[in-house]
């Protein structure tokens, strides 16, 4: 590894389930790891034990392996969590913060909650933003000190600088500035000890080598206070980009307190991994290439000065966009993995795979398709209607032109029953696939009656016959 090695990290919260926001940041940061050939990490930010959700750590592992983004660095077996995972690091924290006392740099705040929430009213009131008023920032180490050591309870917050402007370079929005005094000096530990987000994070991306960040832009005045820490404590800050936010139909962001859906949700609703990465991708993020594409080649195209800085709607038509392309190019054989009905014979079930795959929104609709075609029994007819207008007379031309043609193709088929049945177009096609399927959609008509047993097709045409002599259900 040189000084030039890019690294990026995905760093959650486990406080519940993945949803399609934080997923896409995990994406752009794997794309751009590989598109540098350097490393993608994964870590998991669990310091707050009032949120933290245990089987979330298992679950959104599952998720990232599902969907393909394995990373290079993180949770595995034999690896120690205190490279990963953060409540395993206090040790670190803790070390960091004394060296800040020290250094002048961080100080003891003992202001009460009362306090604070009183003098956020206050702020907002007068139309400013809230912001910490520095009423700790002053008191004596020695007496800061002495208090804290006789148990009263007390937050170590940053000593920001309080004249002038901080900025940087961000890699989506360019330069981005703002005035130290609006920041205020931010928590780096709670009272019980714990470290704050700003504090873990930005000393974790130090530690582990983190040179590019990219982060929701909800994140953008966490940057210059880390930037700020960073120096503090010697150490270089990564390059950042925020990214827009992911906002649902109504245009709120989407969040796991808002209920939005998580990956596993999509998965158990038939979505397919690469459905979903290709969508994903290409949210806030014009590619020219609209073809289904790898891992491998969405990295090769994927450029972060690229990506838009407006908010981003999850629209499921363009979710079923893609699961349609993933479908289409899944193997047949895959799909066999799906067929759990016994009664398609052995020598035909890829045949079955490949004619009804065009049709499919989920792998394991295949099973629908398998009953429709090979079950015995009389499925369901969505619409008898179309069955009535054709007429008895009708099904039973169509009975005696198949019998008699045995499996001749439909090229062949197609004009004997046309010119038997005096029907062209929908007026034959529609009832006599609502005849044989139950439906007025699917798969190639011809193909059908081919791969349907002639069995089970003359029972269809035969009840179609009765159907349409009653004048309805038979």
């Amino acid at each position: 590894m040189t000084d030039h090695t890019v690294i990026t990290r995905f760093a959650p919260s486990p406080s519940g389930a993945l949803h399609a926001g934080n997923l896409r940041t995990a994406l752009f940061s794997l794309l751009l790891a590989r598109h540098s050939k350097g490393k993608f990490v994964l870590r998991i930010e669990d310091s707050d034990s009032a949120r933290l959700d245990r089987a979330a750590i298992d679950g959104i592992q599952a998720d990232l392996r599902w969907l393909g983004l394995h990373w290079d660095e993180g949770p595995g077996e034999g690896v120690d969590p205190i490279h990963w995972r953060q409540s395993a690091r206090s040790a670190v924290y803790a070390r960091a913060a004394q060296t800040l006392l020290a250094q002048g740099d961080a100080y003891w705040c003992f202001c009460t909650a009362e306090r604070l929430a009183a003098l956020r009213s206050e702020q907002q009131a007068a139309g400013k933003p809230p912001r910490y008023d520095g009423c700790c920032r002053d008191l004596s180490s020695s007496e800061a000190n002495q208090r804290h050591e006789h148990g009263e309870s007390a937050v170590l917050r940053l000593r920001m600088p309080t004249s002038g402007t901080l900025a940087f370079d961000d890699l989506i929005r360019g330069t981005q500035s703002t005035a130290a005094e609006a920041l205020g000096d931010p928590i780096l530990q709670r009272a019980d000890g714990s470290p704050a987000f700003l504090f873990a994070n930005a000393l974790d991306d130090a530690a582990m080598g983190v040179s590019h960040v990219l982060r929701g832009e909800d994140h953008l005045s966490n940057t210059p206070r880390q930037q700020v820490l960073l120096a503090r404590l010697g150490y270089s800050a990564p390059a950042y980009g925020h990214v827009s936010l992911v906002v649902d139909a109504d245009g709120a962001p989407l969040s796991k307190r808002s209920g939005a859906a998580g990956i596993a949700s999509l998965r158990e609703a038939g979505y397919r991994p690469e459905a979903l990465v290709n969508y994903l991708a290409r949210l806030g993020n014009p590619l020219a290439e609209e073809s289904l594409l790898d891992l491998d080649g969405l990295a090769a195209v994927f450029d972060v000065a690229r990506l838009s800085r407006s908010p981003a709607r999850f629209d499921f038509a363009q979710l079923d966009h893609w699961q349609s392309q993933a479908m289409a190019a899944l193997p047949p054989t895959t799909l066999l993995s799906y067929l759990q009905f016994s009664g398609v014979p052995e020598n035909q079930r890829l045949a079955l795979a490949e004619l009804v795959q065009p049709n499919l929104h989920r792998a394991d609709e295949i099973e629908a398709w398998a009953v429709r075609l090979f079950d015995p029994g009389l499925i369901a007819i969505a619409d008898e209607k179309p069955l009535q207008t054709a007429g008895a007379a009708f099904f039973e031309q169509v009975d005696s032109v198949l019998n008699d043609s045995g499996d001749a193709d439909w090229s062949v088929l197609r004009p004997l029953l046309e010119s038997t049945t005096g029907q062209r177009g929908g007026a034959m096609m529609k009832p006599l696939r609502l005849a044989l399927t139950g439906l007025a959609y699917g798969p190639a008509l011809g193909e059908v009656i081919r791969l349907m047993p002639p069995a089970i097709r003359q029972a269809r045409l035969q009840r179609a016959i009765a159907i349409a002599a009653a004048g309805g259900s038979a």
